[in-house]
């Protein structure tokens, strides 16, 4: 067993879903083992049991810093829909499975352990190599706005994610703009409804001939070189208090991905605009795109090192999820890459897992990308 692969199966026996994230277990592991060969880790709370990893390894400060970044948490398990242990870490068939094994406590492993092999090296590097490993990014990457708010990136002059990419180079990601969409009724009692016509001021009904507009909404947007247009899903819907009460109020959740170049404020508007009196519609949350050139320095620099290590197609190209890149890269204007082991669309998957050759592979990849361009 090597150590990557090791460290990932430590990660993956804690139960990190968010909600309610639990991180602080899985970020001890991590610390415990930077400390243990010399490197010191922050390990701090940005709320009731959401936990934050910072760690820096000391260049000469000849160049600007390089963070990589990962998150804790994970999505949730159907544990009845799954033929394997999801905490378990099994290995099988080149494959290691369990919840995290793509999204990302392989990429966190690897990128761990790439540093360490950094450290072991002797080498000291022209610039710092920093750790950022956040709390919370499946919902609302609150563990990335805190490692932003408290100064964690000064310095740094790019960012490396290890979402899931298959080992590419993943410039471009898109955004999401989450809506809450609210209906208000009439409130009373169907049996005593036989006067009203129409929606008979039903919430539940006004809701949904909104949404059935929404959902077939088209959205003007830039074409881009990587990344389909934008999309809508309506996720979540809430409505009624018992059966024979007509509703007087719904809501439902709505996630638009945006592409780069999209105005988020457009988007909006264009959902105000199939609105009627009955309809309120509010922001709950927007995570912009981020899109960094393809011939930018950094970018060529992770597409040579997704070469060198066998990646057949190392990019540049993109992908629809957002990361904490969408928290950190826009607000501090820093070029952007993805590499990571997991495979795309692995993300919340029934049996999710890694391919054990490219968690090794992506370990070496995260150790020549940290040299090449701290050097």
């Amino acid at each position: 067993m090597t150590e990557t692969l090791d460290l990932t199966r430590a990660l993956i026996a804690q139960n990190t879903i968010d909600p309610p994230g639990n991180e602080r277990l899985t970020a001890m592991i991590v610390a415990e083992k930077l400390r243990s060969e010399g490197v010191e880790a922050l390990v701090y709370e940005v709320a009731p049991g959401r936990t934050n990893l910072v760690a820096r390894i000391a260049g000469t400060g000849e160049r600007p810093a390089l963070a990589f970044s990962a998150h804790f948490d994970t999505i949730g398990v159907e544990l009845d829909r799954w033929s394997v242990d999801p905490f378990g870490g099994e290995v099988r068939g080149g494959r290691l499975y369990g919840r995290g094994a793509a999204d990302m406590k392989g990429g966190m492993a690897a990128m761990t352990v790439s540093a360490l092999k950094i450290v072991r090296s002797g080498v000291r590097l022209k610039g710092d190599l920093l750790l950022t490993f956040s709390a919370a990014e499946n919902s609302n990457c609150l563990g990335a706005h805190r490692l932003v708010e408290d100064g964690h990136f000064e310095g740094v002059g790019a960012l490396l994610v290890s979402e899931p990419t298959g080992n590419r180079a993943f410039v471009t990601e898109k955004g999401a703009l989450w809506l809450r969409v609210s209906a208000k009724g009439e409130y009373g009692h169907n049996a005593f409804s036989e006067d009203r016509s129409g929606d008979r001021g039903n919430a539940i009904i006004r809701l949904a001939r909104y949404l059935d507009r929404a959902h077939d909404l088209k959205l003007s947007a830039p074409a881009h070189r990587h990344v389909k247009p934008p999309t809508i899903n309506i996720g979540l819907i809430r409505g009624g208090l018992s059966t024979p009460l007509i509703p007087g109020d719904a809501s439902a959740d709505v996630d638009v991905r945006l592409v780069p170049g999209q105005s988020s404020e457009q988007v909006l508007q264009a959902f105000h605009d199939i609105a009627d009196e009955n309809i309120t519609i509010e922001q709950l949350d927007l995570k912009l795109p981020v899109d960094t050139a393809d011939d930018h320095p950094f970018a060529r620099l992770c597409v040579e090192a997704c070469r060198a290590e066998g990646t057949a197609d190392p990019g540049p190209a993109g992908v629809a999820y957002y990361s904490d890149g969408a928290v950190i890269a826009p607000r501090l204007g820093l070029p952007m890459v993805i590499i990571g082991p997991g495979e795309v669309g692995m993300s919340g998957a029934i049996d999710e897992y890694v391919y054990v050759e490219k968690l090794e592979s992506s370990t070496r990849i995260f150790e020549r990308v940290a040299k090449d361009y701290l050097s």
